[in-house]
């Protein structure tokens, strides 16, 4: 059953999953911690590994101000990657999408 914060969807960040994930998180790219928005267009499902290692590199884009060096970076996945920087961008912007 799905909650505010889980679904049963499947991951949308990853492709591959072993063992088969069975409970995924509904991520909101802009964190509700960082002022994001509580709306659909902010929330991915993604799995719990996903979920966590995004917020461990947003953590590190506001640790370093933005500037994250490659050696950190390339530990985690390409969509990981992805959504950090989305979400770091939105964080920085104050908005949603680009002015």
């Amino acid at each position: 059953m799905d909650s505010p914060l889980t679904s049963s969807l499947p991951c949308q960040q990853h492709s591959k999953h072993f063992p088969k994930v069975q409970l995924t998180h509904r991520h909101h790219v802009w964190p509700l911690g960082l002022g994001g928005p509580d709306i659909e267009d902010n929330i991915v499902i993604i799995c719990p590994t996903g979920h966590t290692n995004v917020h461990r590199l947003i953590d590190e884009y506001k640790a370093m101000n933005g500037n994250v060096p490659y050696s950190v970076i390339r530990r985690f996945a390409w969509s990981e990657r992805r959504l950090a920087k989305l979400g770091w961008d939105r964080y920085k912007r104050g908005a949603m999408e680009e002015s």
